[in-house]
């Protein structure tokens, strides 16, 4: 597997990742993993060298890739920046990664994890604004009823679908990459 693309920019680490559904992009800080997602990173900073050395951009290429092939992996050895995370948002991410793979969550259950059951729809607002996807995985939180709901990521709901299902079952649906 080729090692990920790299670009330093102002102190920033940004390295795309093959996925099945397209590049993914992680920003790393000193503090860790910013962000991750399907959207290409702005270029508008200017570049210049930083010795802020990270290998868990290799790290999280190689979990990258176990993932989307269906395997169990575990996010806990990365470290994630939480710059910005109110107290709140941070014990429903904590919560939120401690959800099994394959397994879902209401979001009124991950709020009573995170210390108050009445807030459903801050948990909602938190996972709408999660910006580590995968690995703070907020497709696996549904509704009360067990349907789901948004999903900021490319592809909305759809994605969050085909994820839950790479997930329970250990291989992509069939007919998704069939050429039509």
């Amino acid at each position: 597997m080729p090692a990920p693309q790299k670009i330093i920019i102002d102190h920033l680490l940004i390295a795309q990742h093959a996925s099945p559904l397209g590049p993914l992009w992680s920003t790393w800080t000193k503090h860790g993993l910013f962000q991750l997602n399907w959207q290409t990173p702005p270029s508008n900073h200017t570049q210049r060298e930083t010795q802020a050395p990270n290998n868990q951009a290799e790290s999280l290429d190689a979990l990258l890739h176990d993932y989307f092939q269906g395997q169990k992996v575990a996010w806990h050895e990365l470290v994630l920046d939480p710059t910005d995370w109110t107290p709140f948002t941070q014990r429903v991410y904590r919560h939120c990664l401690e959800i099994p793979f394959g397994s879902t969550v209401t979001y009124k259950q991950l709020a009573a994890l995170a210390g108050n059951e009445k807030a459903s729809r801050a948990v909602g607002a938190a996972m709408s604004r999660n910006r580590i996807l995968l690995v703070i995985p907020c497709h696996r939180v549904v509704s009360a009823s067990g349907n789901l709901q948004g999903y900021s990521a490319k592809g909305g709901i759809s994605t969050k679908h085909l994820l839950l299902e790479l997930e329970r079952h250990g291989h992509w649906p069939q007919d998704l990459f069939a050429k039509t």
